[in-house]
């Protein structure tokens, strides 16, 4: 699978429910891309904000979403299309 660093803001419409953030869609290039699983959830730390990384799968690929916990902003990390 290739993967493709990005590193840009997104808008993201998410539930939240017991404690946990679940990414339901996301905005990329003026695109609306449906979250069809969440497949891993870890946390890093940057400077003083822990972040929230979400592996999803979505149709034509996969993304790696995060969360700054501070800022409260979404951004698209990485993007890998399904082999």
């Amino acid at each position: 699978m290739s993967v493709t660093e990005i590193g840009e803001k997104i808008k993201a419409g998410v539930v939240f429910s017991r404690n946990m953030a679940e990414p339901k869609w996301f905005k990329w290039k003026e695109r609306k891309i449906d979250v069809i699983s969440t497949n891993f959830i870890w946390n890093t730390v940057e400077g003083s904000a822990m972040l929230l990384h979400f592996s999803v799968s979505a149709e034509g690929g996969y993304y790696e979403l995060s969360f700054n916990q501070k800022t409260l902003e979404w951004r698209l990390e990485k993007t890998g299309e399904k082999s």
